[in-house]
């Protein structure tokens, strides 16, 4: 393995407009765009799936092999989610991030350290999609003119 960040996809260096100049590969494959979440998905991972595939996919930067990434992404939104509707502070628990074991010391808490993890998960793979802000800041998306009838046809918008 080679020492340093992973390198960035071609696709999204153009977005950047290759700040390093550096040569693209213009031999890096493209699989085929577009795929279906799991059957198995929970409710709540496949509402996230629906709010970040179709922005994703309108960009060009989802494929069929990403599928499992998106899926990953996706189940760690939905573990911090839950994990987080679990730590509501109570009158007999105002700390529900930390619970007492039976030997009487306290302990960080199960669903607290389920929603560490997802927040760690959710971090890596934000950076992997452009889902943080400053991994957006880096990129550039042309802005296409006019509407997609009036493109095809050949005519310009007057908008």
């Amino acid at each position: 393995m080679k020492p340093g960040p992973p390198p960035k996809p071609t696709k999204i260096k153009r977005l950047e407009g290759n700040p390093g100049c550096y040569p693209l590969n213009e031999n890096e494959p493209e699989p085929t765009r577009g795929c279906e979440p799991p059957e198995w998905m929970p409710p709540g991972a496949l509402a996230e799936w629906g709010l970040v595939y179709p922005e994703l996919d309108a960009l060009g930067l989802i494929t069929r092999v990403d599928r499992a990434a998106l899926t990953c992404w996706c189940l760690a939104v939905d573990m911090l989610e839950r994990a987080t509707r679990q730590l509501v502070p109570t009158e007999e628990n105002p700390i529900p991030e930390i619970q007492i074991t039976t030997s009487g010391y306290e302990a960080v808490s199960g669903a607290e350290l389920l929603r560490r993890q997802a927040m760690k998960d959710i971090r890596a793979f934000e950076q992997e999609f452009g889902f943080s802000p400053s991994a957006r800041s880096r990129i550039s998306v042309p802005q296409e003119k006019g509407n997609k009838l009036e493109r095809l046809m050949g005519g310009d918008d007057p908008n």
